[in-house]
């Protein structure tokens, strides 16, 4: 666990922030304190033991108990990102989470279930690989119920501000990593700053994961384009991000997002002229090499919906299964 204070010019209010391990990359998740009369935390790590520990060192570090905690702001249902929420809850701390998230946890698990066997047929699982993602998503589905659906009691609605404790949040809805991802700016010390989450992050794109193996997979990256535009027409003076460093080149980390989208879109069309006709876990091995984590299947879902509504891939579906080709020009 590593701490560090970002001070604005006036010290009225500091933003500490707790860096949480975690077991795939990039290795690391933060949350942020913001150290003011009644303290908000924006995030809350992963579910594990160890993070336990992390956090309340961390909040032990700047003189806070758990208790101390006016409330927690999350910006998406990710369990790095929601894992302590049940021990704030019960210290007294006000949880706030976007309104179409917890509808998102309202979900039926048979519903769940049945996009998952439509989509992971469609991309090329079969038999027992479809049972073992059906399993993964109810679980987790079940898992971030447990973590955040009954823990909070304050939604927020995306485009109209809410107030925490005082301090005033303008919620924008940034889908891509996660579909109903909401990035928050607010006032701080003269800078106007945004705690991001997993939406904008300066060293590397997030993964195009939107809603997982489920109905949607194939607008993830068109969603995370749509999240840029409306980053890009804000006047932000400071990152606060849910992994990586801080920083303050706001315009030049969106037009790299846009930049590393377009790659990957690129280069799903290269794969799928290499190796086309072939389902989506085909390309992704073409592009990807050895597919170690379920992102980068979703990147290419994603990426294959917009080539198909660019009219550069089209697709032949057999029995559930989408085998993509280049789509020539018409003379």
């Amino acid at each position: 666990m590593c701490e560090s204070t970002e001070r604005g010019a006036s010290a009225a209010s500091e933003v500490s922030r707790i860096d949480f391990d975690i077991e795939w990359p990039p290795k690391h998740a933060a949350a942020y304190l913001l150290e003011e009369p009644a303290p908000i935390l924006i995030d809350a790590g992963d579910p594990e033991e160890r993070a336990e520990a992390t956090i309340r060192e961390g909040l032990a570090t700047r003189g806070y108990a758990f208790a101390d905690i006016e409330a927690v702001v999350v910006t998406h249902p990710h369990s790095d990102h929601i894992g302590q929420v049940p021990l704030l809850y019960e210290a007294g701390a006000t949880v706030y989470a976007p309104r179409p998230v917890l509808e998102q946890l309202e979900r039926d698990p048979s519903d769940l279930a049945a996009g998952v066997r439509d989509i992971g047929r469609s991309a090329g699982y079969r038999g027992e690989a479809i049972e073992r993602e059906i399993e993964r998503a109810t679980s987790s589905l079940e898992r971030n119920r447990d973590l955040l659906a009954s823990r909070a009691t304050v939604p927020f609605a995306f485009g109209e501000p809410f107030t925490v404790a005082g301090r005033t949040f303008e919620p924008i809805h940034t889908p891509g990593h996660q579909v109903h991802h909401a990035a928050l700016a607010t006032d701080l010390n003269g800078e106007r700053v945004l705690f991001s989450g997993d939406a904008l992050i300066e060293p590397f794109r997030p993964g195009a994961i939107n809603v997982g193996i489920d109905y949607g997979a194939y607008d993830a990256v068109d969603d995370f384009h749509r999240a840029m535009d409306r980053l890009e027409g804000q006047a932000v003076d400071r990152v606060f991000p849910g992994h990586g460093p801080v920083f303050t080149d706001y315009a030049s980390a969106v037009e790299n997002t846009r930049s590393k989208l377009e790659s990957l879109t690129g280069e799903t069309l290269e794969a799928v002229t290499a190796v086309g006709p072939a389902t989506p876990r085909e390309i992704t091995r073409n592009r990807a090499g050895e597919v170690r984590y379920p992102a980068q299947l979703l990147d290419t879902l994603g990426a294959l919906g917009t080539l198909e509504g660019r009219d550069r891939v089209e697709y032949e579906e057999r029995d559930g299964v989408r085998y993509y080709s280049f789509r020539k020009a018409s003379p």
